[in-house]
């Protein structure tokens, strides 16, 4: 079995999305092996009877009670037309609460951010924000001396696998990622290194009829984070090719839920397109569907709390091809926190005083904060536009109202104009009663004949 090709990709690395993505919903509604199965990468048992009977009795009973859990908060939020709020709610404490709670990992509502060019070549850093976000958690160095400390006295698991690795260290990857020679980017929130390598994300809708955009908005974020780990398994001397075989099996994983019915997908490379595959669905509404959801999310954060597998798997966490020690003493420029959005500042003076096109900044950060400077430009023509629009309507306003009283000045005193020619024209009657109409006076006839 061959290889999945590379991208075309070139340094510095800024992500991109991948052009296309794929859809593949054949291993659920035909039965047929996972496409991430076929290639040897890890895809959860779906074979739910068969992997409930490798767990032990205690762990049988927990899950029993999560998913009684889980469906009577479905039940509960359907009866009662719960906002998507609530829907959120249930769906972080009862689907993805132990990964929330485990020291490993971040859970999250953070925007990524990505690069767009459209057709005349102009480059445009967005961003958009999934309901939640999932991944490795980074370090700073108080955390890496003192290590992981359990606060159960009488506890006797291994926590040799949740002890901070310096691999994960804030301060290495902040230098790495703020050099212009490695511009190592390992968040989606570029410039930050908080939530690291993402391995799952989550988009959330309250009712079905929304289904189609909650799908649109996976692909899309599947398409952006799968591009992100795609770099990092390249290889920093040549980036045209992968550090190994194995680093090229990077995948992501996701979850849609348009009320109480979910979708769980897989997204991976595949002839340099992203391949997104559902691997399961279900409304949880139902005890054995809230059931197979549960042990689905359970495997996917057994297998990344592997320090051997999972999200550890890629060449760079493993080996570090990256010199650390040549990036460290790169000072950085935290882009959230520059000030550079004065209206009195053009794009080519921020350049220029920022000397973004020079070699002392990543690539990134110039492309980020020149999209910025551009946002704001924008905003400050469409701000003048509409206060010249307003200026122009109130002196049209003004000379109307001018044009109008003096109208009003010129005209003669007494009735209005129009009264007076319809008291002119009206029929002109004589002196005395006016003379009864001809129905009274046959109404009278008749009562005085009928008197007789």
């Amino acid at each position: 079995m061959s290889w999945p090709e590379p991208r075309e990709r070139a340094m510095p690395l800024v992500p991109q999305p991948f052009s296309g993505v794929s859809i593949s919903r054949q291993s659920f509604f035909m039965g047929n092996r996972a496409v991430a199965d076929s290639w040897s990468e890890f895809c959860p048992n779906l074979n739910i009877p068969q992997y409930r009977e490798s767990l032990s009795e205690k762990k049988k009973t927990e899950l029993d009670e999560r998913s009684t859990k889980l469906l009577r908060g479905a039940i509960c939020n359907q009866l009662y037309k719960s906002s998507e709020f609530c829907w959120d709610v249930s769906a972080w404490n009862d689907v993805f609460g132990q990964l929330y709670d485990d020291e490993r990992f971040l859970m999250d509502k953070r925007p990524y951010e990505f690069l767009e060019v459209d057709d005349a070549g102009k480059e445009t850093v967005k961003k958009r924000i999934p309901d939640a976000t999932i991944g490795l958690k980074s370090y700073n160095e108080f955390h890496l001396r003192r290590g992981y400390i359990c606060s159960v006295t009488d506890c006797t698991d291994d926590h040799s696998t949740i002890q901070p690795d310096d691999r994960l260290s804030e301060e290495n990857l902040q230098a790495m990622m703020h050099n212009p020679e490695c511009g190592l980017i390992v968040d989606g929130v570029w410039g930050k290194t908080e939530l690291l390598f993402p391995f799952a994300v989550y988009e959330a809708k309250k009712t079905a009829q929304l289904h189609q955009q909650a799908e649109d908005q996976i692909y899309h974020a599947c398409r952006t984070y799968l591009a992100m780990l795609d770099d990092l398994a390249r290889n920093p001397d040549n980036v045209a090719e992968y550090q190994t075989k194995e680093s090229s099996k990077y995948q992501l994983f996701a979850f849609a839920s348009c009320g109480s019915y979910w979708q769980v997908f897989i997204a991976s490379n595949r002839l340099d397109s992203c391949l997104v595959e559902t691997i399961w669905e279900g409304d949880v509404k139902d005890f054995s569907r809230a059931f197979e959801l549960i042990c689905i999310v359970d495997q996917i954060r057994i297998m990344h709390k592997d320090s051997d597998l999972g999200a550890f798997s890629f060449s760079y966490i493993r080996g570090n091809p990256y010199d650390v020690d040549k990036y460290s003493d790169m000072g950085y420029f935290d882009s959230d926190d520059s000030d550079i959005s004065s209206d009195s500042y053009g794009v080519d003076e921020i350049s220029e005083l920022l000397d973004f096109d020079s070699n002392k900044h990543p690539e990134w950060l110039r492309l980020k904060e020149q999209s910025k400077i551009a946002r704001n430009n924008m905003l400050n023509e469409t701000r003048k536009r509409n206060k010249r629009l307003r200026v122009a309507q109130g002196s049209k306003a003004a000379k109307e109202l001018k044009k109008a009283s003096e109208l009003e000045k010129t005209r003669p005193r007494g009735l209005h104009p129009k009264n007076r020619v319809a008291k002119k024209n009206a029929p002109k009657h004589g002196r005395g009663k006016l003379a009864k109409t001809a129905s009274k006076t046959i109404t009278v006839a008749l009562t005085q004949h009928s008197g007789l």
